[in-house]
């Protein structure tokens, strides 16, 4: 009696785990397509770069030798290499914080804002929609010392001695970078902090506000807690965008005045391709994944540490 209860029940699981299995392998076939792209686009090439690292291929010959770790001791002692280095952790970790900060408060601000909301969140988005290229022209034209808007508007308001060659002063000329990475990165930013501020139960706000909680007390112990996943998606978003700056360079500056406004990134494009060295643009390559690669674990585990406390 026992037996002929247990077969059926048998049959159902074996039936299930069929199912399960099946739908593994259906599913599974439907990635392979874009497994076989990535492997091809991405991982393949990155493994020839690495390869490539090692040699003094020009980018042009269908020769070249090996020279071992040439080229990575050749890019240490170099203080060009140094000062694109320089230049990515100012642009990449500077941007990084700003743009978190900036972000957090106009979200903060726009949740407040009951009539018109979707102008004032449009307005706000709208840079994100403009490409890099686009808006790094508009903003070449700009800053341009002789004809550019910023200088003749200065110049029509009396304050000619403010006015500045913004994108040839090599004082100056990443601190202007700076600025305009962060006004045209934002807004993907400040939509995501949005939709998890409007997710914070408001129970939990007027809660402490019952029990005297002033604003700052409120977004200190109630809201700030639970935006730490957010925190945790834009911070290592706008960092690996950081380190991988380089329409805005490109556009710009070109690097210049001579190498002074050099990224990681641009280093490696113009090494590589301007002055046909693809072996040391191969290992400046190199290096920059690693960077990127380490910066992105050290900040997420320090960021998943929080949301844990939190």
């Amino acid at each position: 009696m026992a037996s002929t209860t247990a077969t059926p029940k048998s049959a159902a699981q074996r039936s299930r785990k069929y199912m399960a299995r099946r739908n593994k392998i259906t599913m599974f076939l439907f990635v392979v397509p874009m497994l076989v792209v990535f492997l091809c686009m991405v991982i393949l090439p990155s493994l020839q770069s690495l390869q490539l690292s090692f040699t003094d291929w020009d980018g042009i010959s269908d020769t070249y030798d090996w020279v071992g770790f040439d080229n990575y001791v050749d890019m240490l002692t170099s203080g060009r290499f140094w000062n694109a280095v320089r230049n990515t952790l100012i642009l990449g970790i500077g941007s990084a914080f700003v743009i978190n900060l900036i972000s957090l408060g106009m979200a903060l601000l726009l949740d407040h804002i009951h009539h018109f909301s979707g102008f004032f969140r449009t307005i706000v988005y709208l840079p994100a929609l403009v490409s890099a290229f686009i808006a790094s022209t508009i903003w070449k034209y700009m800053l341009n010392y002789n004809f550019g808007a910023v200088n003749s508007m200065l110049r029509k308001a009396g304050l000619a001695g403010l006015t500045r060659d913004w994108l040839g002063d090599q004082h100056i000329v990443i601190w202007v970078l700076l600025f305009l990475i962060c006004f045209t990165l934002g807004g993907n930013t400040t939509l995501i902090y949005l939709s998890n501020l409007q997710s914070v139960p408001q129970e939990l706000v007027e809660a402490a506000k019952v029990d005297g909680a002033n604003a700052w007390q409120v977004f200190r112990n109630v809201t700030w807690p639970m935006l730490a996943g957010s925190v945790t998606v834009n911070f290592t978003l706008s960092l690996i965008a950081g380190w991988a700056i380089f329409d805005q360079v490109q556009v710009l500056t070109s690097g210049g005045p001579g190498f002074v406004s050099e990224t990681m990134a641009f280093f490696v494009y113009r090494v590589g391709f301007g002055e046909y060295r693809a072996g040391f643009g191969s290992a400046a390559a190199v290096i920059l994944f690693v960077v990127v690669m380490i910066s992105t674990v050290i900040s997420n585990k320090f960021l998943r540490d929080r949301e844990i406390q939190a």
